[in-house]
């Protein structure tokens, strides 16, 4: 049997979904032929499936030697090293894909989602528009540029509302025809749908899950439609709290706005925005006579059918960014969301400036929420406390060249790189928790606030101080720190976020007293009541339910 005939065989079997054979045959083609690229390529694919990554970028790299113009070979290689982290060697190959097929609009895309990991969110911008141009009625392309968009600090309100409102523009669909069938009547329980990628362990389950735990079963019957695609003991958690768990992972946006509609659904509520994986598009469909955004992403959906965003007169005072919204704002009366601490918390540790005899701040907040303006003002900060240091935590850290260019920024403000610390996965959510053991104060990003961080952090007795900004996502540590009442670690300018976290510095009597008690003030504020929340909650879900059964009756 020659090279080709096995070869074949092997693309049999890998049609049919026999891996482990094709895989022997791919490896028997190439010790017939040693210069088959396509045995190769497609060793590759199926090493790369079973998370084989260093195997399959040997095969993928040997198929474009041997084959210059195998133009996949060249995306598949970008998705490879991105996997690891090797974000210079995953731009060059997603733009050499590019080059051998310009009109690639998903390394277009793809390429633009580790710029955006890098922080270079106007590159970032630009591939995806570029991705845009190519493949125009992609909502999910347009939904990562919108998410692109809230982290580059150039990109006022304003300018971001706009490119909410020319995707509405684009993927907006008509109120359907039939109108909707839900019952009236007052004495019935309200059907109340969630729509989520993230009921997993995600930053998201850590505020929806006692949520629909606290839910009154009395009054409301809970739907979770799961789009996730691996779940875990957390999705399995959430899956037991709720009346109905209805997995839509595959189904077209379609199926999924008529299964809505059949299960006659009053208020869907929406845990995504335009975060990846999010199901916008059903959104559009209008599934249910009332929609709802929350929890999930920092910004407005653009969509006229979400009626309304739920905040707090914190993230969104009255009068200050009403006019980025498409929706209105149900703002609660306390804190817009419940933070459900990790089951695994280790305890606190002692404060560590007690043993190091010296400051450390920390900040593990996404790399992409890091920009130029936060380094600057953070070496700002290392040259006022000499001794003091920095440790750093973020997915993106594991990439080197990453790692240098924030080194070389630290080393351009005149701040020793030595009092630096980075960080990137650690293994368990323990583990993760356990590093803020190492830390006496944290620093809020701006203009991108952190959340899970910065409730992580009061979790674990450290103190965060952040800076008030003028939009949702650069305000959510005014709410995080005003609820467990800590507003004087809010700052209003650059200048005042300084002395904050100098005067905090200066104080190991207060640092010792909060490293103490911060769990305990957790605990008894607003941020973990559930029922609370979940109570005030219920109350604007049955006001807006009576305000649009009103508009109902009138129209007849």
């Amino acid at each position: 049997m020659d090279a080709n005939s096995i070869f074949q065989s092997a693309l049999r079997c890998h049609q049919a979904g026999d891996l482990l054979q094709a895989e022997n045959l791919y490896r028997e083609t190439i010790q017939y032929n040693p210069y088959h690229a396509d045995a190769y390529y497609n060793l590759g694919i199926i090493l790369q499936s079973r998370a084989g990554i260093h195997g399959a970028i040997s095969c993928y790299e040997t198929a474009v030697q041997l084959n210059p113009d195998l133009t996949d070979a060249y995306y598949n290689l970008g998705i490879a090293y991105a996997k690891i982290f090797e974000y210079k060697k995953a731009s060059a190959y997603y733009m050499e894909a590019i080059k051998k097929n310009p009109s690639d609009f998903e390394a277009f895309s793809n390429l633009a989602g580790i710029l955006c990991e890098q922080g270079k969110w106007n590159e970032s911008e630009a591939c995806f528009r570029k991705a845009l141009e190519i493949y125009p009625s992609s909502p999910n392309i347009y939904s990562a540029l919108l998410m692109a968009m809230n982290f580059n600090p150039q990109n006022t309100p304003e300018k971001i509302l706009l490119e909410h409102r020319k995707f509405a523009g684009s993927f907006s669909k008509s109120a359907h025809p039939a109108g909707y069938s839900n019952n009236l009547k007052s004495s019935r329980k309200l059907r109340i749908g969630y729509i989520s990628p993230d009921f997993r362990n995600h930053s998201v389950a850590f505020f929806i899950s006692p949520v629909i735990k606290a839910h009154d079963r009395k009054q409301f019957e809970i739907f979770c439609y799961a789009d996730v695609f691996t779940g875990d003991e957390v999705t399995k958690s959430i899956q037991n709290s709720t009346d109905h768990w209805v997995v839509t992972i595959g189904m077209p946006d379609e199926t999924v706005i008529e299964l809505i509609r059949e299960h006659e659904i009053d208020i869907l509520i929406d845990l995504a925005g335009h975060a990846v994986n999010n199901r916008m598009s059903v959104f559009a469909g209008n599934p249910a006579p009332v929609q709802i955004s929350w929890i999930g992403y920092p910004a407005t959906t653009g969509l006229p059918s979400v009626d309304y965003k739920i905040v707090d007169s914190y993230t969104d005072p009255p009068g200050m960014t009403e006019q980025f919204y498409t929706e209105n704002l149900l703002r609660m009366p306390e804190t817009f969301l419940c933070y459900l601490p990790p089951f695994e918390s280790p305890d606190v540790g002692n404060l560590p400036a007690n043993s190091t005899g010296h400051i450390t701040f920390g900040s593990f907040n996404h790399y992409s929420k890091i920009s130029p303006d936060v380094l600057e003002l953070w070496s700002r900060l290392l040259k006022s406390i000499p001794g003091a240091r920095l440790i750093l935590k973020a997915k993106s850290f594991a990439c080197q060249t990453v790692r240098d260019y924030v080194k070389r920024k630290f080393s351009q403000d005149g701040v020793d790189t030595h009092r630096i610390e980075f960080h990137s996965w650690k293994l368990s959510t323990s583990e993760h928790l356990d590093l803020y053991n190492q830390i006496d104060i944290g620093l809020d990003t701006f203009p991108y606030n952190g959340t899970t961080t910065t409730c992580e952090a009061l979790w674990m007795g450290v103190p965060v101080a952040t800076l008030a900004g003028d939009r949702h996502s650069s305000r959510t540590g005014v709410s995080l720190l005003t609820n467990i009442g800590l507003p004087d670690l809010i700052a209003g300018n650059h200048d005042e976020y300084i002395l904050i976290a100098k005067h905090l510095a200066q104080d190991i009597e207060r640092l010792q007293a909060l490293r103490s008690n911060l769990r305990n003030m957790m605990i008894q504020s607003p941020l973990t009541n559930a029922a609370r929340l979940t109570n005030h909650l219920e109350h604007y879900l049955q006001v807006v339910w009576e305000k649009w059964k009103r508009s109902v009756t009138v129209r007849k």
